[in-house]
């Protein structure tokens, strides 16, 4: 599973940073080495500059897209459950 944080200027000051810590604790600590559930090549994390979805729309950062789904003023609880109901942990 692929997930993309877009870390442009106001998915930043919305919250992205959160959003990046989140998705890696999970990487790390729920789908690490030890696991049984999940494997960290299992989840895909990609920063990117900017994914270019509020250049017209000022009040939808932070964004993340995960596989082909886009995000809008995403939170790191709701990226969390997401992808713990997608990894099925």
């Amino acid at each position: 599973m692929k997930v993309k944080i877009c870390t442009g200027v106001r998915c930043t000051l919305m919250g992205a940073d959160s959003i990046y810590d989140a998705v890696e604790y999970l990487k790390e600590n729920v789908c690490g080495p030890d696991s049984n559930v999940c494997s960290a090549e299992d989840l895909e994390v990609e920063l990117s500059t900017c994914l270019n979805y509020c250049k017209g729309e000022k009040s939808i950062a932070p964004v993340v897209v995960i596989d082909d789904e886009v995000i809008f003023k995403a939170t790191a609880q709701e990226i969390s459950e997401k992808l713990i109901d997608r990894l099925r942990i």
